[in-house]
């Protein structure tokens, strides 16, 4: 192990007389140092002889613990050099109605949109689903607005927004910088909060335009969102639909029952 690997694992050590699997206290010394920013997004970590070798315990302990952080989307898997930090979190921010920039701050990673076009449409046969997402008459005017979602310098996410003319007029009008929230700006332009979202999440295949923007191959598996974004009225304030690289993710669903006094 070298001197820096040494320094990295410095000051953790396993409870071998403890009924905490050993693998599951070496997950949480990894996950530990990735939350605190000492292994950073795109790093390779020790390896499994590193790590075998410091904490004295067996290869395949130290497979689970990394099986574990693989599957929650912490890490990934380089054939032939190693293991690295993942640079996107899984798709728990998809199903947030935080902005974007907003939520990958919160979750440590830096984040940015490049914005690639904003207009006027007008056309109900191009853009069925969303003048129907957002209930407006055919004929009437939409806003679009086209991003690229950048994490870590790499294309993250391919998304266009479309907003009622009564919200969207402004930033046409004013322009729109590269980094707006647009539930940030419906809040402070319009008095709208965002309180839920009716999305839709399903994979596909990257088609040529898809994947010249999010700088991946043709057919590589991705996920595309689409849905309707409400206001805390209950009005319908935006239609989305994106395109996201389908190699980091996993989505998580929570899935509850109410409660019911009549249930037996």
């Amino acid at each position: 192990m070298t001197a820096s690997e040494s320094s990295l694992l410095q000051g953790y050590a396993l409870d071998k007389r403890s009924f905490t699997p050993l693998y599951i206290q070496v997950r949480d010394i990894l996950k530990d140092l990735i939350n605190s920013s000492l292994l950073k997004p795109g790093e390779q970590i020790p390896s499994e002889n590193e790590l075998t070798s410091a904490f004295d315990i067996s290869r395949m302990t130290v497979r689970q613990a990394l099986q574990e952080l693989t599957r929650e989307g912490l890490l990934y898997v380089r054939r032939g050099e190693g293991t690295f930090v993942n640079h996107a979190p899984h798709t728990q921010m998809l199903l947030k109605l935080e902005g974007f920039t907003a939520e990958m701050d919160r979750l440590g990673y830096e984040a940015h949109s490049e914005l690639l076009e904003i207009k006027k449409i007008e056309s109900f046969d191009k853009h069925e689903l969303a003048y129907t997402g957002l209930g407006i008459e055919p004929g009437e005017p939409l806003i679009f607005i086209r991003r690229v979602r950048i994490l870590e310098d790499t294309p993250f996410a391919l998304e266009t927004s479309y907003l009622p003319q009564t919200y969207g007029a402004d930033l046409l009008k004013k322009g729109m910088p590269q980094d707006t929230s647009i539930y940030q700006y419906l809040e402070n332009a319009h008095g709208v909060i965002v309180s839920r979202a009716d999305h839709s999440i399903q994979p596909g295949l990257a088609t040529e335009r898809v994947a010249r923007r999010l700088d991946i191959k043709v057919r590589n598996p991705i996920l595309r969102l689409r849905g309707t974004t409400y206001s805390t009225d209950n009005n319908p304030v935006e239609y989305l639909e994106g395109f996201y690289r389908g190699e980091p993710y996993e989505l998580k669903v929570i899935v509850s029952k109410e409660r019911n006094q009549d249930a037996r």
